[in-house]
């Protein structure tokens, strides 16, 4: 006989299969009525608890895992975001930051204190309440490949400065309501951001370093490790009173040069994160809504409603001020504003707080879950519709500049520095491109000859599977009496942007390599051509050095390297020191695409006269030598460069070295 199935849910099968299907089918559903993906789950959530139809219990289990949603959402922000355009842009995040405490938090505070006469307690933590946000439609930024932008690194750091701000001000009223002495507070707070900050700032990036290097190619082991770290830095931060999810985003930032976001080892993560706790993070927040109150009592309402326009107008303000003094579009303004008006988990932990402590009433907790819903709402539709727009704008910019679409070609052969090779072709591979890698394997005739292909295309087949990236590859190979020649020909028949060939071995010299097959290539074609030699893996970079040969930039190829370029630092989340004898090259560099999105990622170095010096660049793994030469035919081509490049590769040559032949006309 059947067992008849008690509701609320109890048993963890049925839970976890409601969970799913809710995963599965809710945003299909919901987005097919054009409501957002997030919208369907937050909605999803109210349906299912307690409040709703019942079907699950909000108890320690399901709170659980709707808190690893929560951490794992801001450890991937911090993993995200990009760093060099997070420094660049970082008054603006200040500015935003600020505006988008004070704004709500003044005007939260004024409201209910003398408006609707809450004591000044509850008025302070309701002012806080609504100062904070948190990133609920953030993955949105993912699914409309807009998460690098610089609007969205501007708005990330923003809400850590508001959230920090906000969590300041319930220590401090939290304690000031206890008759605790402010300047105790004020110094055991300052202690406790001192000891964390000393935490996430010197043992995780060391320690990161030191396992990933040593667990290199074990995913499991790998991730395991990294959701160590990630709880180990939230936990700590509760211990000394700070939220979580500061530990959370600030471990995911420490590491987020340690996991470049073309690694295996990101992919997974964000897989894990994006397809299971991220979604119950959001249906648990869907949960906690409670409409009941307001049939009972209508005389509720208008509170709630008062609430929610303070919440809503209070981010708006912030927005629009930021839009008047740095010149934001009006889609960015929109994103401002959709991605900080939504509130969360810090939002709960204030009033909850209060509450507990008797500091505000039931009905203000009510009400502040009701906004949470609300808000994470109007945050979705906002932030998915200015993220649309945004694109549009960016796509219309991208073919009013003709940007040339890139075509790979990477002959492999030695399985040495198979891997390395394949790994550089992803790091250069222009954004949203659907256009795939094409390695080549070029044999000469023998009795082996199919043998030898036939092994060859395993192992990169292989190593294409342990890279788990999105983009594609097809694979292809050829038979013919000379290397170079069948390279030039599979080439030329590919239209090909840029050929990318290795170092046959770490310690070949480079006069060995320029008598083979690099110098036939630069005699038989005119395509870009990338030569790479990196003992190391790529994430271990610190510092990379950019040497151009004077007039570079008269050369035909100039856009399409400084373009390849541009994505190699983007994701290596590093800026380049530029290194060149003439001043208008210089300047063509740092003015090439006029808004900057590409030359931030370039530094230059006034100093230089044709010699490197050794206190500048370290003989070690951590650093990257680029240089841009030319054929001897070439606009730019300069023998004393050329004797100065081939004798600082001799003198580096414990290095790793890029050096590019820009496409000839």
């Amino acid at each position: 006989m059947l067992n008849p199935i008690q509701i609320p849910f109890v048993e963890p099968v049925l839970i976890v299969a409601l969970l799913l299907m809710i995963i599965l089918i809710g945003p299909v559903v919901f987005e097919r009525i054009r409501i957002p993906a997030i919208v369907g789950l937050l909605l999803s959530g109210a349906l299912i608890g307690e409040n709703g139809f019942s079907l699950v219990s909000n108890d320690l289990e399901f709170s659980l895992l709707g808190t690893m949603g929560l951490l794992y959402l801001m450890f991937l922000a911090g993993l995200e975001i990009d760093l060099v355009d997070f420094l660049d842009n970082k008054l603006k995040s200040v500015f935003i930051g600020l505006a988008s405490f004070l704004v709500p938090f003044l005007l939260g505070f004024a409201i209910t204190r003398y408006l609707l006469e809450y004591e000044i307690h509850a008025s302070w933590l309701i002012g806080a309440m609504l100062a904070s946000h948190t990133l609920v439609s953030y993955p949105l930024m993912g699914r409309l490949g807009i998460v690098d932008k610089s609007i969205v690194t501007i708005i990330v750091g923003a809400t850590i400065i508001a959230d920090v701000l906000a969590l300041i001000s319930m220590e401090l009223i939290i304690n000031f309501a206890g008759e605790g002495v402010m300047l105790d507070s004020v110094l055991q707070l300052a202690l406790s951001f001192s000891i964390f900050f000393g935490f996430v700032f010197f043992v995780i990036p060391r320690v990161s370093r030191f396992f990933l290097d040593k667990y290199e190619g074990d995913l499991m082991v790998q991730y395991l490790f990294v959701m160590v770290i990630l709880f180990i830095a939230a936990v700590l931060a509760h211990l000394l009173e700070i939220e979580p999810i500061l530990g959370a985003f600030f471990a995911g930032l420490m590491m987020n040069r340690q996991i470049l976001n073309t690694s295996p080892l990101y992919k997974r993560i964000e897989f894990i994160g994006n397809t299971l706790f991220i979604p119950i993070f959001l249906i648990s927040i869907g949960m906690l809504a409670n409409f009941r109150v307001y049939i009972d009592d209508p005389h509720e309402i208008w509170q709630l409603l008062l609430l929610i326009a303070i919440a809503i107008i209070s981010k708006y303000i912030p927005a629009l001020l930021s839009r008047g003094i740095f010149k934001l579009s009006v889609p960015e303004t929109h994103l401002v504003f959709g991605l900080s008006v939504s509130r969360a988990a810090s939002a709960v932990a204030i009033i909850l707080i209060g509450f507990n402590l008797d500091i505000v009433s039931e009905s203000v907790l009510n009400n502040t879950v009701i906004l949470i819903l609300v808000t994470s709402i109007v945050s979705s539709y906002i932030t998915q519709r200015s993220g649309k727009k945004l694109l549009v704008i960016e796509n219309d910019t991208v073919t009013d500049q003709k940007r040339i679409r890139q075509k790979l070609l990477v002959p492999v052969a030695n399985p040495e520095n198979m891997d390395h090779i394949l790994e550089f072709a992803v790091l250069i591979k222009q954004d949203n491109d659907k256009i795939p890698i094409y390695p080549l394997t070029v044999f000469k005739e023998n009795d082996q000859v199919r043998k030898e292909i036939d092994e060859n295309q395993e192992r990169i087949l292989k190593i294409i599977e342990s890279m788990q990236t999105d983009i594609s590859f097809e694979t292809g190979s050829r038979i013919d009496k000379n290397i170079a020649k069948g390279i030039v020909r599979a080439a030329e028949e590919l239209v090909a942007t840029g050929v990318v060939i290795g170092w046959n071995k770490p310690s070949t010299p480079f006069q060995t390599l320029t008598g083979n097959v690099l110098n036939k290539l630069l005699k038989r074609t005119n395509r870009m051509i990338l030569v790479l030699k990196t003992p190391t893996e790529f994430r271990k970079i610190r510092h990379i050095h950019l040497v151009c040969s004077e007039d570079a930039q008269f050369e035909e190829g100039f856009t399409l390297w400084m373009d390849t370029l541009h994505y190699m630092l983007k994701r290596m989340q590093l800026k380049a020191k530029v290194y060149c004898e003439s001043g208008i090259t210089a300047d063509a560099i740092l003015q090439y695409g006029n808004s900057g999105s590409t030359t931030k990622y370039f530094e230059m170095k006034k100093d230089f006269s044709g010699k490197l010096r050794e206190a500048d660049i370290s003989k070690s793994d951590a650093a990257l030598l680029v240089f841009v030469h030319s054929r001897k035919q070439g606009l730019s081509y300069n023998r004393k460069f050329e004797t100065f490049m081939n004798d600082s590769i001799n003198s580096y040559n414990t290095n790793n070295i890029i050096i590019i032949y820009p496409e000839q006309g």
